[in-house]
């Protein structure tokens, strides 16, 4: 153990130096002054890049430890509240059923937003509590507020319509509240549908998720510095914890990790339990996906754009790093779009963002794949390079569109992930993917046609040329899988 934490502490220190000095070098070396305006966006891209990836490296300074539940010496009144606004009957039943069925003492609510006759008759049937509003202001932040006022519980569990709480939930958490100061347990999310379209099975043994990194490596490392969130679902909260800010904002349709920072700013404690407690439904085609990953981006923007961590009051370091590494995610989309486009415009439109020296293309290289070997060290090579790279192809336009919100924060609709599953296909989600596919597509039909352009050009050429089909293939992949359910179909139908 203690030779893991001295050889993660060396990587890191090496990578904060190695990527200051990187920045400087790009600033002072690698600018082409013909193309200032392509070099400017370029290096702007890298800063960024570089800033978001020492936030993430340095939260590894600690390793993720299992937090231990003490052993429960009180008994708390709990409330089990599940807010719905759309969701069907059915799926309504199974996730009721779940929740009652929970081991440790409870009361079960279903808070209906959508005020349906049905609904009602459903959690009077099965025992469970049934509170409905009139309108839907603040949306499931509101709708959560609304119940506060007829519960009484010293703890709160939420769980999203879609998930299913295993038997011991309850009782695997109620204990971190006996320390005071423990305001939040969290579970990660899970789910039972693995076919779905951010899983992907790459062996018999072997499936991939888009989350896993998140919910398995991001959240366990950071519960060591205190900087675990709630997240939305699949958590066990204190009343009074939620009582001291006010109740949860409604300020914002990311609601989790506003109220966890507002939480942390009040001095509470947020524990983290990287264990599968709760399993849910995740989005089964690109037009799910698309809502919610849209609702997280617009939800970073106008943290960011309102409650910035990094000047947040009361918080200490790591967490204002923590959040903003969060939120500051999602400048991904325009980053990566960056990187997927200008080898291809290398070809098409003869932009060179960088002065053309090999030397200087050696360094550059030599940083990407530094950055890749520290990030295989530090996370235990539990990421899959090719596999993070599809969905990033898919998420980047995506990320993109929620822009806005980083400027006009106000007033943004909360929108609901559709659990309709199907074949439905969004176009602004697929746009990205085909963009990015079809432009390196195009170049290196270019440089086909051209073959002296990249053998004129030396190194430079050679490498965007490389590029270009890297990152063709891999959108390609990603048109594939937005697609997929809509093939199949065909397919079915057709025999």
């Amino acid at each position: 153990m203690k030779k893991k934490i001295v050889g993660n502490r060396i990587a890191i220190l090496f990578y904060i130096i190695l990527s200051m000095l990187f920045v400087i070098w790009r600033i002072a070396f690698t600018l082409n002054e013909e193309q200032i305006v392509a070099s400017l966006v370029f290096l702007l891209v890298d800063m960024v890049t570089c800033f978001l990836a020492i936030l993430f490296v340095s939260t590894f300074w600690r390793l993720p430890e299992k937090p231990i539940s003490p052993n429960a010496t009180k008994h708390f009144t709990v409330d089990v509240l599940v807010p719905t606004y759309n969701e069907d009957c059915a799926m309504l039943e199974t996730t009721l059923q779940h929740c009652i069925n929970m081991d440790y003492p409870h009361k079960t609510w279903l808070l209906d937003d959508g005020n349906r006759q049905e609904i009602k008759m459903l959690a009077e049937r099965l025992g469970a509590g049934y509170i409905a509003r009139e309108e839907n202001a603040g949306a499931k932040a509101g709708n959560l507020n609304n119940a506060l006022q007829y519960i009484q519980g010293e703890l709160i569990a939420v769980f999203d319509a879609d998930f299913r709480p295993e038997k011991e939930f309850l009782c695997r958490l109620a204990g971190y509240f006996v320390d005071e100061k423990v305001a939040v347990a969290q579970a990660p999310q899970s789910y039972y549908n693995t076919v779905s379209f951010q899983h992907r099975r790459l062996s018999k043994k072997e499936i991939y998720s888009d989350q896993a990194t998140f919910m398995h490596i991001v959240l366990p490392t950071r519960n060591s510095w205190d900087a675990a969130y709630w997240i939305g679902t699949n958590t066990l909260l204190r009343r009074q914890a939620i009582d001291s800010i006010g109740g949860f904002p409604t300020v914002c349709v990311t609601e989790d990790v506003l109220t966890s920072m507002l939480i942390h700013s009040r001095g509470w404690k947020i524990v983290y339990v990287d264990e599968p407690l709760a399993f849910g439904r995740a989005p089964e085609n690109i037009s799910e996906y698309y809502v919610q990953r849209l609702r997280w981006a617009k939800g970073a923007f106008q943290i960011i754009r309102s409650h910035n961590p990094l000047f947040k009051n009361r918080l200490s370091l790591m967490q204002r790093l923590s959040y903003f590494s969060s939120v500051g995610h999602f400048f991904e989309g325009i980053a990566k779009i960056v990187y997927y486009l200008l080898p291809a415009f290398y070809f098409l439109f003869s932009i060179v963002p960088i002065y053309p020296y090999p030397p200087i293309i050696i360094g550059m290289l030599f940083y990407a794949g530094a950055t890749r070997l520290i990030l295989e060290l530090l996370t235990g090579g539990r990421t899959h390079l090719v596999m993070d790279e599809i969905y990033s192809v898919i998420r980047s336009f995506i990320y993109m569109m929620a822009l806005p919100a980083l400027f006009f924060g106000k007033n943004i609709l909360f929108r609901v992930t559709p659990k309709n599953g199907g074949t439905a296909i969004t176009w602004q989600g697929v746009i990205g993917p085909l963009m990015i596919c079809g432009i390196n597509l195009a170049a290196i039909i270019f440089a086909l046609i051209n073959p002296k352009v990249v053998a004129y050009l030396g190194l430079l050429g050679w490498v965007c040329f490389l590029w270009c089909l890297y990152f063709c293939a891999i959108a390609f992949i990603a048109c594939y899988y937005c697609f997929k359910p809509y093939i199949k179909k065909s397919n079915e139908m057709r025999t």
